[in-house]
């Protein structure tokens, strides 16, 4: 049974013969979303036609809007970012760290979700970095990473910082079962949720905080992201907010409010001076295309499908059935986002790749995993190519 794209692939500007299949690395962004940045571009050539309210103000809270829309929370409770690493930044250094304390990372985390937490060795706060299964195991079903996470704890942890789904092996992490054990600790949960963003369903009910950049599963352009914090955390964090985030309605005045109230409380309380308005709007756009087809619930059920057809496909060949298999465990188990990343030796990765390039097949590769992302553009003939590309004899 054929599968058509629940995002109409005439939304976006791919050529005929292009099978983009490395949105993990970097998403396409839609036609409306350019043609929204074209719209706010002609406001920085032409100032004096500026409508302050209609092409800046409202831009930013379109794009809270949309995106608390996708995430399932409230859009007070979210921040304009520039990427994952400065929501994750405005995190750890506004955090009011004592010498000692800790915070829990798995190890083989993006950088993104690393430095921001080595950088405050110099504070005194130790950096703890947990294996999530033995290393020279592939991830299966049998994996208990938010227990290892867990076990880690100690009376000095006061964060555990972990991807939604993992950028080299693409394994999802139990939002729910990780945060509610870190609350039940004291510890707050923070999220690296770029890998997840827009393909798939956050649990953040026990979580503190969420980040993503904007120009992967999101469809923005590099530069803009979301930050998602819970009030709790955001009260303890040090305000980064600047002449934007006044308590009560925008001022250019010097003093924005009281003496006993400078910052709102909301999020734009972490929000550092001006956003780049073109990127915001460019977001809000792609994001509105995403809602406008169902949004991440739709999206993953979509996504899932595809991803069970393709490894149905590879299963019959001897090639690719064990990993057809593992990765099909892991999608039953829920273990899996939009990236499916199959364990194989470089070479056979990089002569794969190749060819690919050459067919106009566009995939990606990490840590010696091959990774197909699949979105919801994508349909069964698109599923079904990427089949027969990757059984091809070289």
């Amino acid at each position: 049974m054929s599968i058509a794209p629940l995002l109409s692939p005439e939304l976006f500007d791919f050529p005929d013969e292009t099978l983009w299949l490395a949105h993990c690395k970097d998403g396409p962004m839609p036609r409306a979303a350019a043609a929204m940045l074209e719209a706010l571009l002609r406001t920085e050539l032409r100032p004096w036609e500026l409508r302050w309210n209609e092409d800046f103000l409202d831009v930013e809270q379109r794009l809270r809007d949309a995106g608390a829309a996708l995430l399932g929370v409230s859009a007070q409770d979210i921040s304009l970012v520039s990427c994952t690493s400065t929501g994750l930044q405005a995190i750890a250094l506004g955090y009011p760290w004592q010498p000692g304390d800790e915070v829990v990372i798995p190890a083989g985390e993006f950088p993104s979700n690393r430095l921001p937490w080595l950088a405050l060795e110099r504070l005194g706060v130790h950096c703890v970095e947990v294996p999530l299964w033995p290393e020279a195991a592939l991830p299966d079903t049998d994996i208990e990473p938010e227990q290892r996470l867990l076990q880690a704890i100690t009376p000095r942890t006061r964060m555990v910082a972990a991807s939604w789904v993992r950028f080299q092996d693409g394994i999802r992490l139990d939002l729910d079962r990780l945060g509610q054990g870190c609350r039940e600790r004291g510890v707050h949960l923070i999220v690296d949720g770029i890998q997840g963003a827009g393909t798939a369903v956050p649990d953040l009910r026990h979580a503190s905080a969420f980040a993503t950049g904007g120009h992967k599963g999101l469809l923005g352009g590099q530069g803009q992201g979301l930050l998602w914090t819970n009030a709790a955390l955001r009260r303890q964090l040090m305000p980064l907010g600047t002449w934007l985030s006044a308590p009560s309605a925008f001022s250019q005045a010097g003093t924005q409010g009281t003496a006993a109230c400078h910052w709102a409380s909301d999020g734009r309380y972490l929000e550092a001076g001006s956003p780049t308005i073109l990127g915001c709007g460019a977001l809000a756009a792609s994001i509105e295309r995403l809602l406008a087809v169902g949004g991440a619930a739709a999206i993953e059920a979509h996504v899932t499908n595809l991803q069970q057809r393709l490894l149905q496909r590879l299963r019959v060949a001897a090639a690719w059935k064990q990993e057809a298999d593992r990765l099909q465990r892991l999608i039953q188990a829920g273990r899996t986002g939009s990236i499916l990343s199959f364990a194989c030796p470089q070479p056979v990765i990089d002569e794969l790749l190749q060819r690919g390039q050459a067919q106009g097949i566009n995939a990606s590769t990490r840590e010696g995993f091959l990774r197909i992302a699949l979105h919801a553009w994508h349909g069964s003939v698109d599923v079904d190519r990427c089949a027969q590309w990757m059984m091809a004899s070289p």
